[in-house]
């Protein structure tokens, strides 16, 4: 039998943890934007980044040919966004990024139609999709 509460038992998202192949490719595109290392394990490796309200990890793949992620054919993370407080922001963070060696643009910061945000969509240089968006 199961039961439902009204209240949540969780209180939002502690942290992501991504794995990448291009490890310090990816610790610099997350820098670019304003996180910094709150931490790691060396012998995984991995590393810990924060930019106050979230905290990534990334742990570098145990391969040197991983696997590619394809986000209409597998299970697993789609992409993940990440707010910024203005449109100038928005602006900024898609700027910052693109600048760093690998990162590939998917589109500039755009209006969604219909809705009051603002986004962006780049891939790091490990090939994750990464949203910027502001919530107008």
């Amino acid at each position: 039998m199961s039961s439902t509460t009204t209240t949540p038992i969780t209180t939002g998202v502690s942290h992501v943890g991504l794995t990448v192949s291009k490890y310090e490719k990816s610790i610099a595109f997350f820098e670019s934007i304003g996180f910094k290392q709150v931490g790691g394990d060396k012998s995984y490796p991995s590393t810990f980044l924060s930019d106050g309200s979230v905290m990534i990890t990334l742990w570098k793949t145990q391969t040197d040919t991983p696997e590619e992620f394809d986000r209409k054919t597998n299970v697993g993370l789609h992409h993940l966004a990440l707010k910024v407080p203005s449109l100038e922001a928005l602006q900024k963070a898609y700027d910052t990024a693109t600048a760093v060696e690998g990162v590939v643009s998917e589109f500039a910061p755009q209006a969604i139609a219909g809705m009051p945000l603002h986004h962006a969509m780049v891939y790091d240089p490990s090939g994750i999709r990464i949203e910027f968006t502001f919530h107008a």
